[in-house]
């Protein structure tokens, strides 16, 4: 899927449900796990950060006619996101949990590599994971959005509306600590 729509097809599938539905579908196909991730980063339960994904959805759905076209679908889906997570948070303070969803998908593709680097790769997925995790949100968001589903700086300071140098400095700063947690390795 494309990340821009034209006016024109923007017009289209705000007009037509069916246009509007298999959209919205092609939106979950595309994005839901790297939503449920990014939502899981700020409310570390994956009960919950599945919730605010469904609910993400379900806004985009009823909210897709007041899409301006002026930022891509993805920044405007990672928008929501950030605004429910940020919600959620003021709510209530809570539990961490370490979803290891990805990791299903990664054991799929490594079938065919021997058992212990298997067990050595995953145990270092978890502890970047760990580590990412334990970054003060401000960080871990921008250490995410970057890394892991390769936002560029200016997508990043639209989600979070924030300027480009503060994601740089976050970016350096977020760094910068997780290299203090590998004893400064990079």
């Amino acid at each position: 899927m494309t990340d821009h729509l034209s006016d024109t097809q923007l017009r289209a599938i705000q007009s037509d449900e069916n246009l509007k539905e298999s959209f919205i579908e092609q939106l979950i196909d595309d994005y839901s796990q790297g939503i449920l991730w990014f939502t899981y980063t700020y409310v570390k339960d994956q009960q919950l950060a599945e919730e605010i994904t469904q609910d993400v959805f379900l806004t985009c759905f009823q909210k897709i006619d007041q899409f301006k076209n002026q930022s891509s679908i993805k920044t405007w889906l990672y928008s929501i996101t950030a605004n429910r997570c940020k919600d959620q948070l003021r709510k209530k303070s809570l539990k961490s949990f370490l979803s290891l969803k990805r990791e299903e998908q990664e054991k799929n593709r490594q079938d065919d590599k021997y058992p212990e680097l298997i067990l050595v790769e995953k145990l270092e997925r978890e502890n970047l994971a760990n580590n990412v995790m334990a970054l003060p949100a401000k960080f871990k968001e921008v250490i995410y959005m970057f890394y892991f589903e390769d936002m560029k700086i200016n997508e990043i300071s639209d989600i979070l509306d924030v300027k480009q140098n503060t994601v740089k400095t976050r970016l350096n700063r977020g760094r910068n600590l997780l290299k203090k947690m590998y004893g400064g390795e990079e």
